[in-house]
């Protein structure tokens, strides 16, 4: 997948599916607005594999789809020492 898709098009396209998405340009709110599609899948660690196998420098990984009420997730949480 070369293109270039918007949100929108990611969603529709890929419903229910987590996506690695390259280059990944966001909104001063930090909403996805457009990027490049590298791989997708129903499961989440087929997307981290591939994720490790491509090691994309500039990148993002979303769900394209409604949450689930009963999904648990956590955030990652960054801590700079200083």
């Amino acid at each position: 997948m070369d293109a270039v898709m918007s949100w929108a098009e990611i969603k529709e396209t890929f419903n229910g599916e987590w996506v690695l998405i390259e280059d990944p340009e966001f909104s001063p709110g930090s909403q996805l607005i457009r990027g490049k599609v590298l791989f997708h899948s129903k499961e989440r660690s087929a997307v981290h594999d591939k994720f490790m196998e491509l090691r994309p420098f500039h990148h993002a990984i979303l769900y394209a789809g409604e949450i689930p009420k009963d999904m648990v997730f956590a955030l990652p949480v960054a801590y700079v020492a200083g």
